[in-house]
């Protein structure tokens, strides 16, 4: 018989620990659903209204659902969400699939009765391939609880196997060229290496210089940088201390002595998850991001990774490397068709990012660069 219990406030996280991990210690967005990734969220960004749905069978953890009420900003019209509050580029349920048609409905009844009937709940970054999506499509409909879907793509390189040479036969011959050509012209400004810290020191030492970097490196380009706002440094920094030794990857490619490619992600369930990169404007012209992830991909060869995952966003360059994809369902429902919350998230705000992205991520830049800093004003998306 399935038991369903609710606990409140970051703590109810903690508690869990191993079991909750248990759970998905497979799944290839484990990186994104494991406690502590909930952990360096509530460190950081910590919301007033955890509530963690937990289900049980005959005292075996069976499904997870760590949520809050969160208040958006003005992209959000202020208006609050029910959501699984620590955003990663996947977010299937966690749940035992074996009896996922039982659990899941069970655990959303004591999440809307504990949250109650108005406003809106988001389910972002469910894997269209996870079961849990059709068993959540029919829990709404037979509530009748109105709901709109998004959809969006991650680009990925499945290795199944293979050695580094047989997968560069499978990129375009100009794609494969520039790579070996770039890294060739990079070796002869100094010896290139790939390089990872051994500790967490070591990793927190060169995560400042990242953000220096990443940050330099956008604003530049005229584009926001991410690391002008102090809370997504502490975040990273929580991540990076909360994720070490199990589930984050952290490298440089160096030239000589100098670090000129940064990326901070995850290695999950067998995948290198592309999660946020960056590398040194004055090596532009080597294409440093194409050789460090040139040079990732020749170590997953060696070390048996199942694939490389360049996450959400169907950027040009992804598309190079990639021999699949992977797509998203991202659904917002709620109570009433006509409820302003509601029109808006299944709407209004729809058309507005569709037409005005663009400009909004010009003015944020420029009003960064006015100021020298960005002062976070809502919850982060």
């Amino acid at each position: 018989m399935i038991s369903v219990q609710i606990s409140k406030g970051a703590e109810a996280i903690g508690a869990l620990g191993g079991e909750w991990d248990e759970l998905v210690r497979d799944s290839h967005a484990a990186a994104f659903l494991g406690h502590s990734w909930y952990l360096a969220w509530a460190d950081v960004y910590p919301p007033k209204e955890i509530a963690v749905v937990t289900a049980r069978d005959g005292g075996r953890l069976v499904g997870v659902l760590p949520l809050a009420r969160i208040q958006t900003g003005w992209k959000g019209l202020f208006f609050k969400l029910v959501v699984p509050f620590a955003l990663g580029d996947y977010q299937p349920f966690i749940v035992d699939t074996a009896c996922a048609a039982t659990v899941l409905p069970t655990m959303l009844d004591a999440a809307i009765q504990h949250y109650g009937r108005r406003g809106v709940y988001w389910w972002p970054h469910i894997p269209a391939t996870d079961p849990s999506i059709e068993i959540l499509r029919s829990y709404l409909d037979a509530r009748h609880m109105p709901h709109v879907e998004e959809r969006e793509v991650a680009p990925r390189l499945r290795i199944g196997g293979a050695d580094f040479a047989a997968v560069e036969k499978g990129w375009a011959s100009s794609h494969r060229i520039d790579v070996r050509r770039q890294r060739k012209r990079l070796a002869e400004q100094g010896p290139v290496s790939l390089w990872q810290p051994a500790t967490l020191s070591e990793a927190e030492a060169v995560l400042d210089e990242f953000f220096q970097i990443h940050d330099r490196k956008w604003l530049a380009q005229g584009s926001p940088g991410a690391f002008q706002d102090p809370l997504r440094r502490a975040h990273y920094r929580a991540i990076l201390r909360r994720l070490w030794g199990h589930a984050c990857h952290f490298s440089t490619i160096r030239c000589g002595s100098t670090n000129v490619s940064y990326h901070f992600g995850f290695l999950s369930g067998g995948w290198l998850l592309w999660y946020r990169p960056t590398y040194r404007p004055e090596f532009s012209r080597f294409s440093p991001s194409k050789i460090h992830v040139a040079m990732l991909i020749e170590e997953g060869c060696r070390a048996g990774w199942r694939g490389f995952d360049f996450l959400l966003g169907e950027e040009p360059y992804k598309l190079q490397w990639s021999n699949e994809q992977l797509e998203v369902v991202n659904v917002h429902a709620g109570f009433h068709e006509r409820a302003p919350s509601y029109s808006w998230f299944s709407k209004g705000r729809p058309v507005m990012r569709q037409r005005f992205a663009g400009d909004l991520m010009r003015a944020r830049a420029w009003w960064q660069k006015r100021r020298g800093a960005d002062s976070p004003s809502e919850w982060p998306e």
